[in-house]
């Protein structure tokens, strides 16, 4: 599957399986994330550029989080 194939397949599940869809996508992304600060805010400037300002804000609450001691992704 491609990424446009996956893409239209995840729009159109219902909120409950697009929900169930990223608790399982999550670990993997985070772990990924923590091992690429590069990669992170690279990913982070493509969610803002494509889901605008809402996106934005949540971002760099989540670089907030990510960057006190102890903070982390995922629990």
């Amino acid at each position: 599957m491609n990424v446009k194939e996956f893409a239209e397949q995840f729009k159109a599940l219902s909120k409950e399986d697009q929900l169930a869809a990223i608790r399982q996508i999550m670990p993997g992304f985070c772990e990924s994330m923590m091992g690429d600060p590069k990669g992170v805010r690279e990913m982070f400037s493509l969610l803002t550029e494509e889901c605008g300002e809402q996106m934005a804000n949540m971002v760099s609450v989540m670089g907030m989080m990510m960057g006190r001691k102890g903070g982390g992704c995922c629990g």
